[in-house]
């Protein structure tokens, strides 16, 4: 996937030449239509993921009429079935399948609980969101069995999930951070779980095909000869004098640049 995203930059680089004359061409910033073209490529891609989807189903936290069922981890914490969650740090819980990314991605955790028509609150410290992380099945489902005392079975209510222009966005925004922390690692980054590179999958791979388009992306936005920004610096240099650097000499140090930079990246990840 990462060639035919390559492939898609130079694509990108290319169309300019095949569309314009060459008066217009000597623009610097046609040396940015690869860059852009990226990213483009990266939220069409992924825009059509959303509109073709199946449409899926899921369950608001108001229809979880029976509550929660929790972990043998979750029950260690103080959590019990049948408990309802209100909210987790003040923010209202819409659906059942964000509970769990809201409790792993808040650091110290409020979770205000309706327990049998009362009200209580528990705090998930950082050490007891790595205990969840270690702990084997679903943290956190839905109970579709009533309780003792209810006495009889009331179907669940399942919402369908529409489409929202707001959730590409957002995946978008998922797609970028997650590029960036792939190409610039924190040094105390811990990989959780391993990409799946080999997936059969057609989504899966159109998935990991914007993913390595946001990547080329973010890598040309570097001010450095061979990458889209840096040709860009360097034309409008050539302009401005009125001179253009020797091509030879341009390519080699472009050629140079972006193998150690693909080395910095990628020996990380090995």
């Amino acid at each position: 996937m990462i060639i035919l995203s390559i492939l898609i930059h130079i694509l990108g680089n290319y169309l300019p030449k095949w569309t314009m004359s060459k008066i217009k061409q000597n623009n610097p910033f046609l040396k940015l239509s690869g860059l852009f073209f990226d990213f483009f490529t990266a939220f069409l891609l992924l825009f059509l993921i959303h509109l073709l989807a199946p449409k899926s189903y899921y369950i608001e936290n108001k229809d979880a009429i029976y509550g929660l069922e929790f972990s043998n981890t979750m029950q260690e914490l103080g959590f019990k079935n049948g408990d309802k969650i209100i909210s987790i740090n003040n923010q209202p819980v819409k659906k059942i399948s964000e509970i769990t990314n809201m409790i792993l991605l808040n650091p110290n955790t409020i979770i205000k609980i309706k327990r049998n028509n009362n009200y209580t609150e528990l705090k998930i410290s950082d050490s007891e969101v790595i205990q969840i992380l270690q702990s084997e099945g679903t943290p956190i489902k839905v109970k579709f069995t009533p309780n003792i005392e209810e006495g009889k079975i009331q179907n669940i209510k399942q919402t369908k999930e529409k489409f929202s222009f707001t959730k590409v966005l957002e995946n978008y925004q998922t797609y970028i951070k997650g590029a960036y922390d792939f190409i610039n690692p924190k040094k105390n980054y811990k990989k959780i779980s391993e990409m799946n590179l080999n997936s059969n999958s057609f989504t899966e791979n159109i998935s990991l095909l914007v993913f390595c388009c946001i990547i080329v992306g973010i890598l040309n936005i570097l001010p450095l000869p061979g990458f889209s920004f840096g040709n860009f610096i360097i034309s409008f240099i050539e302009l401005r004098r009125g001179k253009k650097f020797n091509l030879k000499k341009k390519n080699i140090v472009g050629l140079c640049l972006i193998f150690i930079v693909i080395l910095f990246i990628f020996l990380p990840h090995i």
